[in-house]
């Protein structure tokens, strides 16, 4: 008499698959908003895509283009000083202006905790930046005497906001994709629920990728196609990474949108047209 055969195990699917799979989902589901709000939004698109390149920056010329770089390189910085603390062997190469986060990792084993670290030190540096450059704008604006150069500081921190609420979209190559394996599935849950709710507050298209490009990760979490990651982490440290990372992306999408919606009426005021 036969033995019946043993049911054999599927194998675990490659980190590489699983981030494809996200990938593939969320520029699909990216791309299907897209086209909703042209249809049926197109005035609200149209100011939310102005936030990834405010035109009244224009107005300081090279100053402006020296800001920029200066917000990416300090975010840069930010991750190469975490990872030389915690001692991870630093491999350089070109990526936009700096050194990107996965010339870091990409020869080490995945340990959530310590990526997310590295994940979490870039855009906190860059946010640190903006946040100064914003209280600079509040103590150099006076409403009676428009100066020249408030509006700058004010432009370069709202660069500063996008740009780092943009390395947060949690796909690889960017800081958000080293801190979504320690995001569990619950925070993925309420997170992308609080961050849908910002999106009908103040529309952009940099929280639109992050949500976008999250809910496959949660899609992945609650189907067991992804393994959950973040059972490695101690109970503090998941309460940290998942609290810190949509605090952040919270207050990245609401301060972008209040120093921007700020810009137009600053500029006019102080240039005189």
């Amino acid at each position: 008499m036969a033995l019946p055969e043993k049911p054999v195990a599927a194998a675990p699917l490659s980190p590489d698959r699983l981030w494809a799979e996200q990938l593939a989902i969320g520029m699909a589901l990216l791309v299907g908003l897209l086209i909703f709000m042209a249809m049926f939004h197109p005035m609200m698109l149209s100011v939310g895509a102005k936030v990834l390149g405010p035109n009244y920056l224009g107005a300081y010329g090279w100053a402006s283009v020296v800001g920029i770089v200066l917000q990416v390189v300090v975010h840069e910085v930010g991750t190469l000083v975490m990872a030389r603390r915690l001692g991870l062997p630093l491999h350089y190469r070109l990526f936009g202006f700096g050194a990107n986060a996965t010339a870091i990792l990409e020869y080490l084993p995945r340990r959530p905790a310590i990526d997310a670290k590295v994940g979490f030190a870039g855009p906190v540096t860059g946010t640190t930046v903006s946040l100064l450059l914003s209280v600079i704008f509040l103590l150099t604006n006076n409403p009676d005497k428009p100066q020249i150069m408030a509006p700058f500081f004010l432009g370069m921190a709202c660069v500063g906001f996008f740009y780092n609420l943009f390395t947060l979209i949690p796909i690889l190559d960017l800081e958000g994709g080293w801190i979504a394996p320690a995001i569990a599935p619950q925070a993925w849950l309420f997170g992308l629920v609080a961050l849908v709710l910002e999106l009908t507050y103040g529309f952009n298209l940099v929280l639109l990728g992050v949500v976008s490009f999250g809910l496959p990760r949660l899609i992945l979490l609650i189907t067991a196609r992804a393994p959950q990651l973040d059972m490695v982490c101690t109970h503090r440290q998941r309460l940290m990474i998942n609290f810190g990372y949509f605090i952040l992306v919270f207050l990245l999408a609401w301060l972008g949108t209040w120093s921007f919606e700020c810009l137009p009426d600053l500029v006019r005021d102080t240039m005189g047209d």
